[in-house]
């Protein structure tokens, strides 16, 4: 066998053997991670028999605390209302309703009141505010056939993902208004003074009287329109009485350089008739910013039930049971490596 041959038989056993301990590597280091969730059951397992008693007693605590915060905390009552604002965006509606959760949580109920125009009393009713974009069926369709279109261009899902909520919160015009009281009676009470809160943003309260302006200048054209149609009709009647009716199927006016025939004169008038209905309609509701569905007062609370508040309040009483043996763990690690430095330093001298 040559020298070359030796060599490259020599180098392939060198692979091969650094392959095997590479693999041997990795499934040490699998093993270890695996052994070691192992072994954190084990010590949980073993924590949990050795203070079995101070997990239990402060589980028991943690539910006596939660059926006492029940009694001691007053129920309250959720319902939302759902509104559409043509020129509230999303941003705009966040931002709305997070400055009056902001005075509830501050408790500020002097601010609050002032901002509704409710009384004070009215104000320490209120609990919170939160607020959801209304979405449709058809508009989570759409959103959906958009999302699958964007995934044959864009490979990255959670941009894609992030794009859409963008866009489902910032083209959204109706909302629901959730709001917590702690007397549902005061529902009914709180309804006009919110729907006010949100009309009268400086952003959508100037957009809506401009809207209002223009609806009400297009209805005047319309009227001019309908006084000027008015006028043709009559001549047209007073042509009738003086051709006589076979003639006046045949007469036309002529004003300036428009031609109207009778037929069209007619059927003009009724269209624009029509369409100042439509303009007067729209003045009135003006549906770019209404109440769709107002407050419902429900009489079951929606705060938490003294079962639910127990339990809740036994798992946060675990919790800290569980937090309490890690400590005393951690403190007996700590005065291990003490006591072993303590001993290597009395060797050493």
């Amino acid at each position: 066998m040559s020298e070359i041959d030796k060599k490259s038989q020599n180098s392939n056993s060198s692979d091969e053997i650094d392959l095997r301990e590479l693999f041997s590597t990795i499934g040490r280091f699998f093993k270890s991670i695996f052994v070691g969730i192992i072994m954190v059951f084990v010590h949980f397992r073993n924590a949990t028999f050795k203070y079995v008693k101070l997990i239990l007693l402060f589980a028991i605590l943690g539910g006596f605390t939660g059926v006492a915060l029940n009694y001691y905390l007053p129920d309250y009552y959720s319902s939302y209302m759902l509104i559409n604002s043509r020129y509230s965006s999303g941003r705009l509606m966040e931002n709305s309703v997070d400055k009056l959760q902001q005075l509830c949580g501050e408790q500020n109920y002097v601010q609050l009141a002032k901002l509704l125009d409710i009384d004070t009393t009215q104000a320490k009713n209120l609990k919170g505010f939160s607020y959801e974009p209304f979405v449709s069926e058809e508009e989570i369709v759409q959103l959906e056939v958009l999302k699958e279109q964007l995934k044959g261009k864009i490979d990255d899902e959670e941009t894609i993902n992030k794009f859409v909520e963008k866009l489902r919160l910032d083209n959204k015009t109706t909302y629901k208004i959730f709001v917590n009281v702690f007397d549902n009676q005061g529902l009914t009470k709180l309804q006009e003074p919110l729907v006010y809160y949100f009309k009268e943003n400086q952003f959508v309260s100037k957009r809506l009287e401009i809207e209002k302006e223009i609806l009400k200048g297009k209805a005047e054209n319309i009227r001019l329109e309908l006084s000027r149609l008015d006028s043709l009709k009559k001549a047209l009647i007073a042509s009738y009485n003086v051709s006589g009716k076979e003639s006046a199927k045949e007469t036309n006016l002529f004003i300036g350089d428009q031609e109207y025939g009778p037929i069209a004169v007619f059927q003009e008038s009724r269209n624009q008739y029509n369409e100042l209905q439509k303009v007067e309609q729209e003045i009135f509701l003006m549906p770019s910013f209404e109440l769709i569905d107002g407050f419902t007062v429900f009489s079951k609370p929606d705060s938490p039930s003294l079962i639910k508040l127990g339990f809740y309040s036994g798992l946060v009483g675990l919790g800290i049971a569980y937090i309490i043996i890690l400590i005393f763990g951690f403190n007996k690690y700590l005065n291990k490596v003490e006591s072993e430095n303590s001993k290597k330093e009395e060797l050493a001298s």
